[in-house]
């Protein structure tokens, strides 16, 4: 849903009563270069290492916003991608007001540009947050799209993305692409455990229980969840929620990446004491929950990065400049008071990587 007005009203931070979620290196250690930053004693100047007290030093890990809830992460020749929606149709209609029977379109014009210039190689994971258009809709379309159609990808959401998926053809046929269900709690690693020995993964991946964002009626629409694939989807309205999930990203000893990105809500008690050095966070959409921002930060022990998802117009075409200027900018000013001195709100721009 389109960026509103963030909660105006500061909790006290409260530590986590328990310890779920595996964490990389400390909080401290963690930077960004690269990206647009508010201003804080901590954020290190655009194209200069982002170091600690310690003196270390980059982390090799760089972000990318693909827009709305979408986002590239990539290190050491890895790269998985976040609910990638690229095709940002209009939604609303003439009322102004969301309007789900809107069939739903396909920008290939900007896949085939993006997948050009930007995303130059297929990921090894694409992770779905939850059912919604400008989540899932595009999917289909990158997973048959010349560049990746022949790539081996793993394709993560619960049974309701994956039977919306079956639905829209996926996998195509000869496709290696893997379909996987997954409902929160998975600690993945990648590569696989190989037969007979035992080694460290590259990173693994952590599926965390979420909830979607709770809007002024103290809903959301489509909700709804699926047993078994519909009729193709052919509307907005079609392609339901069907459960929310976050994941966790963690590169060996060297990051934790938590992407609660694709709504502005959260479970709490699923999340409570994980330490993620990195919070991607759904900004847009939390009228009705309660002090959103603030349990967010406190809930995950107060991350020193924190960068704000979910909060442009979601329709300005991605290779308009004119993109960048329908962020939300009031949300980075708003998590920036809820982090205070002690940490940073990075300021993304669309389709420029910035190095954690």
């Amino acid at each position: 849903m389109p960026s509103r007005q963030p909660d105006s009203h500061a909790a006290p931070h409260r530590p986590s009563r328990r310890s779920v979620l595996r964490t990389g290196v400390a909080a401290g250690a963690v930077g960004v270069t690269g990206a647009s930053t508010t201003a804080t004693s901590t954020a290190a100047p655009a194209g200069h290492p982002a170091r600690d007290g310690a003196g270390r030093g980059r982390s090799g890990v760089r972000l990318r916003w693909l827009g709305i809830a979408g986002w590239e992460m990539t290190f050491d020749g890895h790269r998985l991608l976040i609910d990638p929606y690229l095709t940002r149709q209009r939604y609303t209609g003439s009322d102004g007001k969301g309007d789900m029977t809107r069939k739903l379109e396909v920008d290939h014009r900007i896949i085939d540009r993006v997948l050009g210039e930007h995303l130059t190689g297929a990921p090894e994971f694409v992770l779905l947050t939850h059912g919604h258009w400008d989540h899932l809709a595009d999917v289909p379309h990158l997973l048959d799209h010349p560049a990746w159609r022949d790539e081996e990808i793993n394709v993560l959401g619960t049974e309701t993305h994956l039977h919306l998926l079956k639905a829209m053809g996926v996998p195509g046929k000869g496709r290696k692409h893997r379909p996987v269900v997954v409902s929160g709690g998975e600690v993945l690693r990648h590569p696989l455990q190989p037969s007979g020995r035992r080694t460290r993964p590259d990173y693994t991946v952590e599926v965390v229980r979420s909830l979607h964002s709770q809007l002024g009626g103290y809903g959301f629409d489509p909700y709804g969840t699926l047993t078994a694939p519909p009729s193709r989807p052919r509307t907005l309205g079609d392609l339901v929620e069907g459960g929310t999930l976050g994941y966790q990203v963690t590169v060996g000893e060297r990051l934790s990446v938590m992407f609660l990105s694709g709504t502005a809500n959260f479970a709490a008690r699923e999340v409570s004491g994980a330490r993620p050095d990195v919070l991607v966070l759904g900004a847009s959409g939390h009228a009705a929950v309660h002090d959103y921002f603030e349990r967010a930060v406190s809930a995950l022990g107060r991350p020193r990065v924190i960068v704000p998802s979910h909060h442009d117009d979601m329709v300005t075409a991605l290779d308009d400049p004119a993109v960048h200027e329908t962020v939300n900018r009031r949300v980075v000013d708003r998590l920036q008071q809820v982090v205070g001195a002690g940490g940073h709100v990075v300021d993304p721009r669309h389709l420029e990587p910035f190095e954690l």
